[in-house]
């Protein structure tokens, strides 16, 4: 292992009940990354919950307005903060990612670690109001927004497939919602239930912080429990991950969608989530079959028979799907399922071979080994984990990844069981 991941070192602070600290202390990086969120459990209609991170930025009590917000990141370095809405599993984690300059690039004095960590919880906790509630031209301005955000889901042909397929999968579980909420949703909303939403989340979400840098976690965490203003509460959320081992009977759905090419999606249920021990052979499984351009979908269904535009396999680690996604002509739906079942088969049956093997593992490996290369990507891998309540370092899944053998990744192979194939019609635009 290099030097720059060598020396990240990760620790864990408990602030309060239900309020969690991951630091990630290394002095690689010229830029630090941080991120505060609340994260509660995905319900039928999320749209109270997905509007308020964007609503929060619009301004706080000492930063009552965009002007205002966009001079103080100036004054610290041109520092960089954004509202987003995650699904992470069945949980919704709504807040803040931000990135600015590491304190070693500083002098000591100017401590813009501590002053990202108390903008970032004046954005939670104390956002400018009138009368007692949210603006209400900003509330109105914000609905609009989350519904075009929620309506453009579908302009994106090839993730919103996947999106279709998890949500048709899913329908009886909280992981097939939108973590958006509806169009219908956020036309719903008056200023009084987005206010209620508010104070829930503020009595009863779960709070994960993240840091990335050079600074004392000590320091950042005394930062942080500086700035939040929350109700004290021993009712705060905690996760628990559903990976929905029972399988159903495989379905297909076929449904007309306005492109120029279909969108073939298997949707696969793994009943493996990233704790689990076989969960590496999983993942080497999803390799071989569709991770990389040495896969077996890309070097066979679309290089050598050019059944698919692109095929590929990915594994959702918190709820345990595998979804195998490829484009193509309405025409060659037939022969392009055959293909994909066909190399599925093959490897559940002994085809497996051990360059394919350590192809893949070289493959995650070092994708794997990348995400030390960037605080940000650090900050999407180690909320995740947090989110999930998992506690695996890249570190130990790399470990854990060497020592899998061939044997373990047919074998995990089979317990993979098709639950949907997904066939978006392209019907022209």
């Amino acid at each position: 292992m290099d030097k720059k991941h060598e020396n990240q070192r990760l620790s864990r602070h408990e602030l309060a009940e239900g309020v969690r600290l991951t630091c990630v202390s290394t002095d690689a990086f010229k830029t630090a990354a941080f991120s505060a969120a609340f994260v509660l459990p995905l319900g039928a209609e999320n749209a109270p919950f997905a509007l308020l991170p964007y609503l929060l930025y619009r301004g706080t009590e000492h930063c009552p307005n965009l002007t205002v917000l966009g001079e103080t990141l100036d004054g610290l370095y041109g520092a960089r903060v954004e509202p987003f809405v995650r699904k992470v599993g069945e949980s919704l984690s709504i807040g803040f990612v931000a990135a600015g300059v590491d304190a070693g690039s500083v002098p000591a004095e100017e401590d813009p670690t501590g002053q990202i960590a108390h903008l970032l919880c004046d954005l939670m906790c104390r956002p400018c109001l009138e009368n007692g509630r949210f603006r209400a031209a900003e509330t109105e301005s914000e609905r609009q927004n989350l519904i075009d955000r929620i309506r453009a889901l579908k302009n994106n042909p090839r993730t919103y497939a996947v999106r279709r397929t998890q949500e048709i999968m899913c329908k009886d579980e909280p992981f097939g919602a939108c973590e958006y909420g509806s169009v219908e949703g956020v036309q719903a909303l008056t200023p009084d239930l987005i206010w209620a939403a508010y104070q829930e989340v503020l009595q009863h979400a779960r709070v994960e912080l993240f840091y990335c840098g050079s600074a004392d976690p000590a320091a950042v965490a005394a930062a942080f429990a500086d700035g939040l203003t929350l109700p004290a509460s021993s009712d705060r959320y905690q996760t628990e991950v559903d990976v929905c081992r029972i399988n159903c009977k495989p379905r297909t759905i076929v449904e007309d969608y306005p492109a120029n090419q279909g969108k073939l999606t298997l949707g696969l249920r793994t009943g493996l989530a990233g704790m689990d021990e076989a969960y590496p052979a999983l993942m080497l499984y999803a390799a071989v079959l569709g991770g990389y351009t040495g896969s077996r979908l890309f070097v066979n269904v679309r290089e050598k028979l050019s059944l698919c535009y692109y095929a590929s396999a990915t594994l959702d680690k918190v709820k345990g799907l595998m979804m195998i996604v490829s484009g193509i002509e309405n025409d060659k739906y037939d022969q392009a399922l055959g293909e994909i079942l066909r190399q599925m088969e093959d490897l559940h049956a002994g085809g497996l071979t051990r360059d394919e093997l350590e192809q893949a593992r070289r493959t995650l490996i070092s994708q794997i080994r990348s995400l030390g290369d960037s605080p940000l990507s650090l900050e999407n891998y180690w909320h995740r984990q947090a989110v999930a309540g998992f506690t695996m370092t890249p570190e130990e899944l790399i470990e854990r990844l060497e020592r899998v053998e061939r044997g373990q990744v047919m074998a995990v192979g089979r317990q993979v069981a098709l639950d949907l194939i997904c066939f978006m019609k392209g019907v022209g635009v």
